[in-house]
């Protein structure tokens, strides 16, 4: 006999959420059982009403996907799952929904009582909702809204003080989809799964204007550069110093035709045809940045120290080409070693600065997209910069609109009052009394300038100044990698954090 679950979440239609001790049962355990079992308790209402009485004629079909949908971990991280399995998440159940086999059923998709499936599960049958069945994300959100779910963490390998809730997850996909930045009707989930592997590439779309990538490794090209810097110390000769920063590089058809590893090929190839228009590095150099430049694609260097947070002025640099590029409709491709902590931290606050997501929800949708974005400090940052960064768009916005304003030609308009003033007799009788006087007719431009708008410094408040602060004294934990050496497993979710 199969053990008794929790009273049914109700998502519309003929959804409904559950969990079961753990280990769960079987599917076809549950799906076998004979009519004459009870039928489930069903959640009540919010507001803490009562569980409403079973409907004793309906039938139901459990299902669940924890084999099928399992979070690969970096460390002690282990979920949210990315958008590929909330995709086939996706698709799965609607196909459930779609078969005639099934049209008198109620759906039911279960789990354990893990408080780390749970948690996964429960998001997945929430972004259906809100995807799929288009609910609004507090509507998504509210079958399971009296439950207690345990907190998604970063990847990094330190402690775990900045946790995201299943709701930044919802707001920070409902906040892209409305803003045209997440669209699974053009989602390709066998594109997604081959190039996030660090064997092909390693890279995520995290919106329809960014790439985050790995960086790109040249092993030839690093054992030239070491070469050379040991022929310079032997020979102790002065060499002429260059005073551009690019690096020499050998002739454009060499480099193009030299052999590169297939990750970094994959890369150049596909960047091209998709019109990548610049690479922002924030690491140190694995490559030759000239490779990019000879296939049109710019380059720009933006270095902070691994697992650090960027200066105001990287911030500022960074937002500033990249909505360039983007306004002119190109795509900004920016990595890090790994692609996910420096990486996400700046792609996090253009989306704080462009869109108004809040720092959550940002690092909610990022790590949905490409799991492990933000690591470590870089969390508390984003949070503590995020009305700076409001307060930058915000200012930004005026001085848009007050440039536009002082280049277009002012008219002045001059229109009489409508109860003209006390004239004398004499001049009364001079003016018909059924004629109206407006100039605006015959109104003539005024060249005018309107004065300077005094817009107030963007600076960051005491408390931000000093969390900041307080926050780049902290030692870095050690960074997540998606690498040969470093392999990543299916999150345990028997292990305590």
């Amino acid at each position: 006999m199969a053990s008794k679950c929790e009273p049914l979440c109700h998502f519309g239609e003929r959804l409904y959420f559950t969990t079961f001790p753990h280990p769960p049962p079987r599917q076809e355990t549950l799906n076998d059982l004979s009519p004459d079992q009870p039928p489930p308790r069903i959640r009540g209402a919010p507001r803490g009403g009562p569980s409403v009485s079973p409907d004793d004629e309906a039938k139901y079909y459990y299902f669940t996907i924890d084999d099928q949908l399992v979070y690969m971990s970096f460390f002690q991280d282990w979920g949210p799952l990315n958008i590929a399995m909330v995709y086939k998440a996706c698709i799965y159940i609607h196909s459930l929904l779609g078969d005639e086999e099934l049209s008198q059923y109620r759906l039911v998709l279960y789990t354990s009582d893990d408080p780390k499936r749970k948690a996964n599960a429960a998001l997945l049958m929430a972004l259906y909702s809100l995807i799929v069945l288009q609910h609004a994300p507090w509507e998504a959100f509210q079958p399971i809204a009296e439950l207690e779910f345990v907190p998604f963490r970063d990847a990094g390998r330190g402690r775990s003080d900045f946790h995201l809730s299943i709701q930044d997850c919802l707001w920070g996909m409902f906040k892209a989809m409305q803003n045209g930045l997440c669209d699974l009707n053009e989602f390709d989930v066998n594109e997604y799964e081959f190039y996030e592997k660090v064997e092909n590439g390693d890279w995520n779309w995290i919106t329809p204007h960014f790439i985050a990538f790995a960086s790109p490794v040249d092993p030839v090209w690093l054992r030239g550069q070491k070469e050379k810097k040991e022929q310079e110390a032997g020979a102790k000769a002065e060499l002429a110093v260059a005073s551009s920063p690019v690096r020499p590089s050998p002739g454009k058809s060499l480099a193009l035709e030299r052999k590169f590893p297939t990750p970094y090929k994959n890369c150049l190839e596909y960047f091209e045809q998709k019109g990548i228009k610049i690479v922002v590095r924030l690491n140190n150099e694995l490559y030759d940045r000239n490779t990019f430049l000879e296939h049109g694609i710019n380059h720009l260097e933006l270095y902070f120290d691994d697992g650090t947070n960027p200066t105001d002025e990287i911030v500022r640099r960074f937002i500033d080409v990249s909505d360039e590029v983007i306004q002119a409709g190109g795509v900004v491709a920016v990595h890090c070693k790994a692609g996910l902590g420096r990486t996400g931290t700046l792609i996090g606050a253009y989306l704080v600065w462009k869109y108004g997501f809040t720092a959550s929800e940002a690092i909610a949708f990022m790590r949905i997209v490409r799991p492990g974005c933000v690591v470590g400090p870089q969390q508390q940052f984003m949070y503590c910069k995020q009305q700076e960064w409001l307060k930058w768009s915000a200012a930004d916005e005026m001085r848009k609109n007050q440039a536009q304003t002082s280049t277009a030609p002012a008219v002045t308009t001059i229109v009489a009052p409508a109860t003209p003033p006390a004239e004398t007799d004499e001049e009364t009788e001079n003016v018909p009394m059924d004629t109206d006087i407006v100039v605006a007719a015959n109104a003539r431009p005024l060249a005018s300038t309107p004065p300077p708008m005094n817009i107030p410094p963007v600076t960051p408040s005491k408390h931000v100044a000093a969390a900041t602060a307080k926050a780049k004294g902290v030692a870095p934990p050690g960074q997540p990698r998606k690498t040969p050496n470093a392999k990543r497993v299916a999150a345990d979710s028997s292990d305590e954090e």
